[in-house]
């Protein structure tokens, strides 16, 4: 290999241009990337890329022919093809020999040098994000991320893409969140990301997402999930219209203890500052799980600067004040009101007119919108949202009590007052190791801080019981 360290800067940009993957970049952004190559020319059945070498550097064919190796087949590539890429996000070795066929050349970016235009150009993160997107769901492309084999696109927002993955291990799907390049460059941003993790991990509460870890691969970072049967409810109201008004008690009281468990003091007074229908999943049996905690924050805060959605967002929270849990109950009124109507109270096209409405406007009553509400639905709705956050209801005993319906006859561990409960565990497996799982069971029962009894019998295979003592 010889390495050409002077090129001319015009010619690399003009041959840049055409290339697939930096087709919509402006010049500016090619020719930032042009000063940052080298050239480096290879004689036939020279290797450009030795299988099991890190990627340092991506490499784009200028001329002549190379051959990929890999394990089932050979690949012939030929000018303008991007090679490296992969490796070079993850650092990890490389999964093939690439040989060149006649002499080639090639220009080089170094790995450092491409983090850093990354980091400059927000556009170059976007393709990169594009580059890997149909990797992880092509067929040609990544299978793993961790342990976990991807399966397919789950979803995508503005800051991340989510895939449906399988865990070899547990026998499981679940899903993975994967933190835009264009994000992950930004410092706090991708701290932000952590900490969503973080604050998820700490909430352990049946209504909240469970997240199970996170990984840090390919340059960027993913946080693995438990996967969720069902859709959301912006979903729902889309596809089947407006939710009756049972079902709209049942779920909203699920959302209710979910934040409150959240907002209490002794799990770090998270408040979540972004409830809505998005991100409320609903599944065939009922049962509700509240996501997303991108942007929730701990107790009383002064936002830095906006986020969330508009159309939910609390008085306090737009004008820049400190805000509480208050925040949550807000939002969860705007969405009660249009789980019930189909939209929500201050809807407009016009940003700045729903801020407006925010602050100004009062919402009108449900009960001349939806003539079969219950009355208490009603005046949850109606006094959730209170502009005043010192007169809209906040005491969350109350909000249960106004949500209660037959079917939310759920073990809510984290009220007050004194509660019989049996529960009766059946086990017909020799493969479970009695001892770990009453361990997990108690370190549970302590985590709600419950007085307990624990009474355990085990048969033998003669129907006797044994105690157990004799089992352990």
């Amino acid at each position: 290999m010889i390495n050409h360290k002077n090129i001319d800067r015009d010619s690399a940009s003009l041959f840049l241009s055409g290339v697939k993957i930096f087709l919509n970049l402006d010049v500016p952004i090619i020719d930032d990337i042009a000063d940052r190559m080298t050239m480096a020319s290879f004689t036939r059945d020279e290797y450009l890329i030795h299988k099991g070498n890190p990627g340092q550097s991506m490499m784009l064919i200028k001329k002549g022919e190379i051959s990929v190796l890999l394990d089932d087949k050979v690949i012939q590539l030929k000018k303008g093809t991007v090679i490296g890429e992969m490796s070079l996000l993850s650092g990890k070795p490389s999964q093939a020999d690439v040989i060149a066929c006649t002499d080639v050349d090639v220009f080089m970016l170094d790995r450092n040098d491409f983090q850093e235009l990354m980091s400059r150009h927000t556009e170059l993160a976007s393709v990169m994000t594009a580059l890997m997107k149909s990797r992880l769901a092509g067929k040609q492309g990544i299978k793993n991320v961790g342990k976990y084999q991807i399966l397919d696109q789950l979803g995508e927002g503005g800051m991340s893409i989510v895939y449906n993955a399988y865990d070899p291990e547990l026998d499981r799907e679940v899903a993975i969140k994967m933190l835009k390049y264009e994000i992950a460059t930004s410092t706090d941003f991708k701290q932000r990301f952590k900490q969503e993790a973080r604050t998820i991990a700490r909430l352990n509460h049946q209504n909240i997402l469970h997240v199970i870890e996170t990984i840090a691969e390919y340059s960027t970072d993913f946080i693995v999930m438990e996967k969720l049967k069902g859709s959301n409810l912006s979903h729902y109201l889309k596809h089947r219209g407006v939710f009756e008004v049972d079902q709209t008690c049942h779920i909203l009281y699920q959302v209710a203890l979910a934040l409150e468990h959240a907002n209490d003091k002794k799990n770090g007074g998270i408040i979540h500052r972004d409830v809505k229908l998005s991100n409320i999943i609903l599944d065939e049996n009922g049962f509700v799980k509240l996501m997303d905690f991108g942007i929730a924050s701990n107790d009383e805060v002064v936002p830095a600067h906006f986020e969330g959605t508009v159309l939910y967002t609390a008085p306090e929270l737009l004008l820049g004040r400190h805000i509480d849990y208050r925040v949550d109950i807000y939002a969860l009124g705007i969405t009660a009101f249009a789980m019930l109507t189909g939209q929500t109270p201050f809807a407009s096209n016009d940003i700045n007119e729903v801020i407006r409405r925010q602050l100004q406007d009062t919402p009108p009553l449900i009960e001349s919108l939806v003539p079969k509400v219950t009355p208490n639905l009603a005046q949850f709705i109606n006094r959730a949202l209170i502009k005043d956050p010192e007169q809209r209801i906040s005491d969350w005993q109350e909000i249960k009590a106004l949500l209660s319906t037959e079917k939310n006859q759920f073990i809510d561990l984290d009220s007050s007052g004194d509660r019989d409960m049996a529960i009766v565990i059946k086990i017909n497996s020799a493969e479970v190791y009695i001892p770990s799982l009453l361990s997990d069971l108690e370190t549970t029962l302590k985590q709600h801080l419950l007085n307990y009894d624990l009474d355990t019998v085990v048969h033998d295979s003669s129907g006797q019981d044994i105690t157990i003592d004799e089992v352990l």
